[in-house]
């Protein structure tokens, strides 16, 4: 008797976490942030401190730079070579040991412009951004930077 009892309290509970594993709902997706830069006159002094920037292109520039204002979590995105094509600098930010938010900010004013995209992040997490060419007209990335440093919102200091 003992037996079937145990066997029926364990199919059970089985049973239950079963269903409740089933039920659960699935982790939510990220929702892609794509943001269309805002011209500017202003250029910015991103070698200062507080600040990170990155070029485009394999050889860390290739028409465009972006960088990241840590007073303001501001991206501001330079395209400075008329080729036809924009610059966008796609970006990560984590927080507590995992993806958070992901986005893009694209300047498609034209060379030579600066354009700002301005962001709200949390001075606790960290972010990892790639700079690329953008095409326009057919939505792909090109000459991504593939240094994609990861640095602190907080004061612009690679981790």
């Amino acid at each position: 008797m003992r037996l079937k009892s145990t066997l029926g309290i364990t199919g059970s509970l089985f049973a239950c976490l079963t269903i409740g594993i089933a039920s659960a709902p699935e982790a939510a997706a990220l929702d892609y942030e794509t943001d269309h830069a805002v011209y500017t006159t202003v250029n910015p002094d991103y070698t200062a401190d507080g600040w990170w920037f990155q070029g485009a292109g394999s050889n860390g520039y290739g028409g465009g730079i972006s960088a990241f204002n840590s007073n303001g979590d501001n991206w501001w995105v330079l395209d400075d070579l008329v080729d036809g094509k924009s610059v966008a600098v796609k970006w990560k930010n984590w927080r507590n040991g995992g993806l958070y938010r992901q986005g893009v900010c694209i300047n498609s004013h034209s060379a030579p412009s600066w354009a700002v995209c301005n962001k709200n992040f949390y001075e606790d997490s960290t972010l990892t951004a790639e700079t690329c060419l953008y095409d326009g007209d057919t939505g792909k990335y090109s000459d991504c930077d593939e240094f994609g440093w990861e640095f602190r919102v907080s004061d612009g200091k690679t981790v």
